[in-house]
Parts: C-alpha cells; sequence; structure tokens
C-alpha cells in the first residue's frame, strides 16, 4: 500500500491539532481549577457534582433559615425581657400602693406610671422583625369582631332571632338567615352555623370576602380572612344580634398583634329600643384607659362619663355604731348602673342593701361580717368595726361611684360615630329610641389578633422547627391576659380601691411566670437552632469536600499533563517542519 505525502502530512497535522486541543482544555483546567467543565469531560462524575452542588445548595438555604429564625427568636427573647421586667415594675408599685400609707392622690399619680407601663407593654407584645412581620402574631394578623359572653345552648327561632347583618373589610352582607326553623345549638355548633351562612352570602363571595368564627371564652369571635390594617369585621342589624352578643362588644383590624379594645354593653335594666355597636380604640398611644359610661338623659341627649372613679361610702350623721368603710371599689364596670345605694344595718349582724334610686331593695337579712366584702351592683363595700364598736340598729350608708363627666348633654343621632378617649362607638335605634337612664358601658380589654400558627423552617427533608412563641400563649393567656391584669391595676388605682391593688398582685404573679415560661420555650428553640446550625455547618463541610474531591483538580499532574502536551505539540511542529523542507512545495515557492 503506497503512502503519499499528503496522507503523512495529514495525519501529522491531526494529530498537531489534537495536541492542541488538549493543552487547551488541560489550560482551562488551570485557569479553573476544576478538572469537568461540561458533561463531556466525564459522565458519570458531572452526575455527581450536579448532585453535591444540590446538596450544598440546600444546606445553604436552611442555613440561611436558621439565622432569620435565630434573628427572630432573639428579638422575641429581647422584648420577653423587657416585659418580665415591665411586669416586675407594675409589680413592685402594686405592693407599694397596696399600702395604707398611700390615699387617692397618691395611687392617682401611680396610675400614670402604671399607664405608661401598660402602653410599653403593648408596644413589646407587637415588636415585629421585619416590615409587618409580627414576632408573636403567628403567621397573620386579622381584624376581628367579638361578641359579649353567651349563655349556651342558644335557640334560633326562624323569622324571630335568626339573622345577621355584617360588614367584612368594608363590604356589607345582604340580610343573613341562621336557620328555616328553630334549633337549639351549642357553642360550637353556633359558631360552625354563623361561619358557614356569612360564607354563603353572595355579596360577600362576589368581592372574595369570608370569615372564620369561633367560639371561645363564652362568647363568639368573627374574624376576617383578610390581614392587615383593612382586615376588619362589624355586627350591625339582624334579629339573631342581641341573642348572640353583638349588642355590644369589641372590634379591631389587623394592623397590630395585640388590639387594644373596648367591650361595649347595653345595661339590662334599659327600658329603651337603642342598640350599641362593637366598640373600637383608633389611637392606642394617645388613650388613657379609663372605662366610661354613655347615659341618655333623654331619647334624643346623652352624657359620657368616666367611671374609672372612687366609689364614695358616706356614713349618715345619724349613725351611733362604730362601724366605718375600709374599702371600696367597682369589680365589674359592666354591671355599674351609676344609681346611689344605701347598706342599711337592721340589727348588729344583719343588714340589707337598698337602691335609693330605683326604691328597690337588693337583698336583706345578711349576715354582717366586719373586715368582709358586701357585693352588689358590680361594686365592692367592705365595713369595719372600730375598735371597740359594733353596727347599731339603723346606721346606714350611702354608696355612690362618682364619675367624671367627659362629654354633657350631647345630642343624640341614631348611628352617629361618638368619639371619646381615642375610642369610636356608634348608638342607634333598634326596636325603638333610648329612654331616660339607658345605660351604655365601655370597658378596657385587649384582643389577640393573630393566629395560632407558628413560622416554621426547614432543616433537614421531612424536618421543621418552630421559630417563635405564639403570643396568644405568652400574653393572653392560658393563665391570665397580661394587658388585662395591668389594667385592672390601672383601674384600681384610679379608683382608690385597695383590695382591687391587692388582687392585682396574684394576676401579676401568674403574669409573670407565664411570661418566664415562654422565655424558657424561647430558649430552648434558640438552643435546637444553634445545635442544627452546627449540624449544617458540618454537612455543608462534608458536602464541599466530597465535591472538590470530584470537580477540583489535581495541580500538580494537571501541570505536568499541560507540559507534555506543550512537548507534543513543539515535536509535531517541528516534524511538520522537516516534511515540508523534503517536499517540492518548498522549491516552488
Amino acid at each position: 500500500m503506497r503512502v503519499t505525502e499528503q496522507q503523512v502530512f495529514g495525519f501529522l497535522v491531526n494529530n498537531y491539532q489534537r495536541s492542541r486541543s488538549r493543552a487547551l482544555r488541560l489550560q482551562e483546567h488551570l485557569a479553573t481549577g476544576k478538572q469537568v467543565l461540561q458533561p463531556s469531560d466525564d459522565p458519570g462524575r458531572f452526575h455527581r457534582i450536579v448532585g453535591e452542588k444540590t446538596t450544598l445548595e440546600k444546606v445553604d438555604q436552611r442555613l440561611r433559615n436558621v439565622s432569620t429564625a435565630t434573628v427572630r427568636l432573639d428579638l422575641a427573647d429581647t422584648a420577653l425581657q423587657g416585659t418580665t421586667s415591665t411586669l416586675s415594675r407594675i409589680r413592685q408599685l402594686a405592693v407599694q400602693f397596696a399600702s395604707d400609707t398611700n390615699g387617692a392622690s397618691e395611687r392617682a399619680v401611680g396610675g400614670q406610671e402604671v399607664r405608661a407601663l401598660l402602653q410599653h407593654l403593648l408596644q413589646l407584645g407587637n415588636a415585629e422583625y421585619d416590615e409587618n412581620q409580627p414576632v408573636f402574631g403567628g403567621t397573620s394578623r386579622h381584624g376581628f369582631a367579638a361578641g359579649l359572653g353567651l349563655s349556651t345552648p342558644v335557640t334560633l327561632t326562624n323569622a324571630a332571632t335568626d339573622t345577621l347583618t355584617v360588614k367584612v373589610d368594608g363590604v356589607t352582607s345582604g340580610t343573613i338567615d341562621l336557620t328555616g326553623s328553630t334549633e337549639t345549638l351549642t357553642g360550637a355548633e353556633l359558631a360552625a352555623r354563623v361561619q358557614s351562612r356569612i360564607n354563603a352570602d353572595s355579596t360577600l363571595a362576589a368581592a372574595g370576602k369570608s370569615v372564620s368564627v369561633t367560639y371561645e371564652n363564652t362568647r363568639l369571635v368573627i374574624i376576617s380572612q383578610s390581614e392587615g390594617s383593612n382586615s376588619m369585621v362589624e355586627v350591625f342589624g339582624g334579629s339573631a344580634r342581641t341573642l348572640l352578643g353583638f349588642n355590644g362588644g369589641s372590634a379591631g383590624n389587623g394592623s397590630a398583634t395585640f388590639a387594644a379594645t373596648v367591650a361595649t354593653h347595653a345595661a339590662s335594666t334599659n327600658s329603651g329600643g337603642a342598640v350599641i355597636s362593637q366598640g373600637q380604640v383608633l389611637s392606642p398611644s394617645t388613650t388613657s384607659y379609663d372605662n366610661y359610661a354613655v347615659r341618655f338623659t333623654g331619647p334624643t341627649t346623652f352624657d359620657v362619663l368616666n367611671i374609672s372613679a372612687p366609689v364614695a361610702v358616706t356614713a349618715q350623721s345619724a349613725n351611733v355604731g362604730r362601724v366605718g368603710a375600709s374599702d371600696a371599689g367597682i369589680v365589674d364596670p359592666q354591671r355599674i348602673t351609676l344609681d346611689t345605694y344605701e347598706i342599711q344595718f337592721t340589727s348588729a349582724s344583719q343588714y340589707s342593701v337598698r337602691n335609693t334610686t330605683t326604691g328597690t331593695t337588693l337583698s336583706s337579712g345578711n349576715a354582717y361580717v366586719s373586715g368582709s366584702a358586701i357585693e352588689f351592683d358590680g361594686l365592692r363595700v367592705v365595713l369595719s368595726n372600730g375598735p371597740p364598736g359594733v353596727p347599731s340598729v339603723g346606721d346606714r350608708f350611702t354608696v355612690a361611684v362618682a364619675p367624671t363627666t367627659v362629654l354633657a348633654n350631647q345630642a343624640y343621632t341614631s348611628g352617629a360615630a361618638i368619639n371619646v378617649d381615642g375610642i369610636r362607638l356608634q348608638i342607634s335605634d333598634g326596636t325603638g329610641t333610648p329612654a331616660a337612664g339607658d345605660l351604655f358601658h365601655v370597658v378596657r380589654q385587649s384582643q389577640y389578633t393573630g393566629d395560632s400558627a407558628s413560622p416554621e423552617i426547614e432543616v433537614a427533608d421531612g424536618q421543621v422547627i418552630a421559630t417563635t412563641v405564639s403570643g396568644g400563649q405568652i400574653f393572653s393567656g392560658p393563665s391570665v391576659n397580661v394587658f388585662d391584669a395591668v389594667q385592672g391595676l390601672l383601674s384600681a388605682l384610679r379608683g382608690n380601691f385597695k383590695a382591687g391593688i391587692v388582687e392585682s398582685l396574684g394576676e401579676l404573679d401568674r403574669a409573670l411566670s407565664q411570661v418566664s415560661a415562654a422565655q424558657g420555650e424561647v430558649g430552648a428553640l434558640t438552643n435546637r437552632l444553634e445545635s442544627t446550625a452546627s449540624a449544617l455547618d458540618q454537612a455543608k463541610e462534608l458536602a464541599t469536600n466530597t465535591l472538590s474531591s470530584f470537580e477540583d483538580i489535581d495541580l500538580a499532574k494537571t501541570i505536568s499533563d499541560l507540559t507534555l502536551q506543550e512537548y507534543a505539540i513543539q515535536a509535531a511542529g517541528a516534524t511538520l517542519g522537516r516534511i515540508f523542507d523534503n517536499t517540492l512545495l518548498k522549491y516552488l515557492r
């Protein structure tokens, strides 16, 4: 077989080009430090590299998750430390002002500090770790309408007490029919019925609005499914409104984890037909946190009274026994009538209680024990024997709340907003107009607007860790509502009510224990995240080393191979030169 010069030349050129190509590839490996740049370099190794990179990406994401969760838990711990410090200071004030060395003026001054500390507690409870990302709000915050307490089961009667009208996120429903017959429902059944019928309303459904309804602490709570400051609910009409506890109650939006609210309430003794809306606090930062009452002086006028006030107990001048008032205060603001009462001793060991405004005897033949509480219509009075002495027949004590008038002789317009102390509510005609003497209470409360869920992060396939503790568990229960406990102390201080101050100590102790337990949970979560981060760091190191073993070049070997290729290129070039010298082309050139 004849081998021509062209074949030899072509063979040498191909070898030269292959050597150049291998040299270029080795230079790329040397420049990048990687031995596999594309699948064709090593298909099996390339597949392993892709797998290890995927593992590294997952580990890096989980480390970022842990970092974010750690920041959130650190903020939670800081807020809880501040809560503990604030509650401890409030408790110190309670101990201080429970002493008999303090009077009404000193306790009122103490109330100013407690009010400021209460506002600080709300700020701590509403802490955020990013814009609109609450530390204690679970995964979302929702507007709500909470009714008054119910006695269950509740009987709904078709065409009598079976309808509601609600407003959800500004959208007004049609008339919502709860039953087509007569049904008696438990609290849970009632909540389910109200929820299903509201969500079936065509107007709300067309606007994309829906609610969830719960029955908790003997009351119905209707919660908007939307979130944020525009999330809100109001129950303002329907024949079942009063039956279901919505002739009053409280409302708030989802702008804060803990909403400072007021619960409105129509007195059971009202003779008119007016109804009251759920109360809402518009400006938590400027409110005084006092309780109020709206009292109608006629069908077209009303006064607004501040009832966070002392209860005056006055001994009649004709008394001959050695008995005096040692304490008095309001124990249930929603039962206050603002009437005047009289405690009259019918013997040295018995007394009766009479409402002198209405002329009604509330109780008689009551056994008197010096220093024991006498309670009626939301008031508590403590009478004690003086040394030496006992009551005498006919001894009498006048009892009355001493409210402060905030708004006087206001013109009533059905449905018009009433604004006082950062609070808004409406009173409107229901079955009739208000009557003279009708009373509506406005009592301070707080409401958790978050949910019970806890944000979770993935730390391994199928494994998640909670990143905080529910604010409802920390501040609203299970033992005590922290904000309501402080509010109770504040009311007792402003009412110069020693027993109320003493009772608040137990509430504050439970609040401190509750917050302390939450701090322990946060600490446990933090420790778990630290351990998880350490394990993830180790996994990252292992994955990085494994990836390096598949992907990184052997530097010495790569340099040696490149040197050999360069020698091969030089040799091929020299050989080609020699062949060219022996060809006719050289002479024809």
